[in-house]
């Protein structure tokens, strides 16, 4: 048997994919500890895992606030050093703390989690593995629109469409090029300052900061090709495991209403402002608004902000309802672009209408439209006429539902926790590269 410590950020979104993964290496047989916080400690024991507190590393709200860098590159370049370099030293602290007396063989931290793992290894420690919970980041050698760019995180978000046009790809080449070498300067500078702190060297000549963040040895991407652009290029350490999804509440107060949803006649409509930018004014109100005539019953979920004032009366409001217990009744989701949500709903064969801004929700949000899932609305604070205009849209077009359809057809060919389980497996086994 062997020994495993994940590592994720206390966010829902960042710590719920990786439950079914420790709950299946603890049925195996293995020693799993989970490093994150304190919020998401019960939910962590009951995989079996052993909850272990974040002590030196930070959570995002504790990161330092972002200096005034103006718009374009430099506040992309520093948004991104907040996020990877930044927690890499609290967490090589608290990863040497816990392997003084936990003989890891495998440190699992998750696609926004830093970097720290890669120091602990470079340092001595055991081999690393990626979870991806987020979009894969397009590399110098891809040919897809950049993941990161000043025009994605503008508002409204402008994103660039997939095109298999030679002429089109070969742009987008240069343009993840100039990203990665250029532009992320800043990125690759800020590791090379904090792996001259650690006693380490700078970066291998031509290895930029961004290209840090795959693991040589091993990601467990969430999800599969068949929501993304094609991406011949990923290196062979890449494994697509199909959606990781929260494993069943168990025990649910489910609220008074919720009959209505089970035995609805007419379709049932989900908004969900997601769990981090939860402002009810950009998503849920325009949707309750757009959809306030329309003869379907819409299931809002947001957080205690929206449950504040009348509703209309084809209207049910929640903090929040487990998506295995909603989503087999529901019809068409509008979403803010969050992955988690998006991937539950396609493995339900659910179309989407997606409105992001923030993080890396316009991109998301592209690959609804890419992928013919959905509607992507190509902003985070869409009007009520959008929002109605695009859900009706979504119900009156089967293609929508089809291609929801076949999404979810190949999601149902993996069974997630057991291939992620594997490929750690092996990674633990051979502490080499798993190809």
């Amino acid at each position: 048997m062997a020994n495993f410590l994940i590592s994720t950020m206390p966010e829902t979104g960042h710590v719920y994919p990786a439950l079914p993964i420790a709950a299946a290496l603890v049925q195996r047989g293995h020693d799993v500890r989970w490093h994150t916080g304190a919020d998401f400690a019960e939910r962590i024991r009951r995989t079996g895992a052993a909850y272990l507190p974040m002590r030196h590393a930070p959570r995002f709200q504790d990161l330092s606030r972002r200096p005034k860098q103006g718009r374009g590159w430099p506040a992309v370049a520093g948004a991104l050093t907040r996020l990877f370099v930044e927690p890499a030293r609290g967490q090589l602290m608290d990863y040497q703390d816990i392997l003084s007396d936990f003989a890891a063989d495998v440190v699992l931290n998750e696609s926004t989690a830093g970097l720290g793992p890669r120091l602990l290894y470079e340092l001595g420690g055991p081999p690393w593995a990626r979870l991806g919970v987020t979009p894969l980041p397009s590399l110098p050698t891809s040919v897809i629109p950049p993941l990161v760019s000043p025009s994605v995180f503008a508002d409204p978000p402008r994103v660039l469409p997939y095109s298999e046009d030679p002429a089109t790809q070969e742009r987008y080449r240069r343009l993840n090029w100039e990203a990665a070498n250029v532009h992320m300067a800043p990125l690759t500078e800020a590791l090379n300052e904090l792996r001259d702190s650690v006693g380490l060297g700078p970066q291998p000549a031509g290895e930029t900061g961004f290209a840090a963040t795959i693991s040589p040895f091993l990601q467990v991407q969430t999800g599969t090709p068949a929501f993304d652009y094609p991406r011949p290029e990923l290196p062979p350490q890449v494994h697509h495991v199909g959606p990781l999804l929260p494993p069943d509440p168990g025990v649910f107060e489910l609220p008074p209403w919720w009959e209505d949803v089970v035995a609805a006649d007419r379709p049932v409509i989900h908004v969900t402002q997601g769990t981090v930018a939860v402002d009810p004014s950009s998503l849920l109100r325009p949707t309750i608004e757009a959809l306030a005539d329309e003869d379907l019953l819409v299931v809002a979920t947001g957080g205690e902000a929206c449950e504040t004032g009348p509703l209309p009366a084809n209207v049910r409001i929640a903090r929040s309802i487990p998506y295995p217990l909603l989503l087999p009744h529901v019809d068409v989701m509008v979403t803010n672009g969050g992955i988690g949500g998006i991937l539950a709903a396609l493995a339900h064969g659910i179309p989407l209408v997606g409105g992001g801004r923030t993080e890396d929700k316009p991109a998301i949000c592209a690959r609804i439209a890419h992928t013919g899932v959905g509607i992507d609305l190509k902003t985070g604070t869409p009007s009520v006429a959008q929002i109605g205009d695009a859900v009706r849209r979504v119900i009156g077009d089967p293609a929508y539902q089809r291609a929801a359809s076949r999404v979810r057809a190949d999601f149902a060919r993996h069974d997630a926790p057991a291939e992620a389980a594997d490929l750690l497996e092996r990674l633990a086994a051979s502490q080499a590269p798993v190809v």
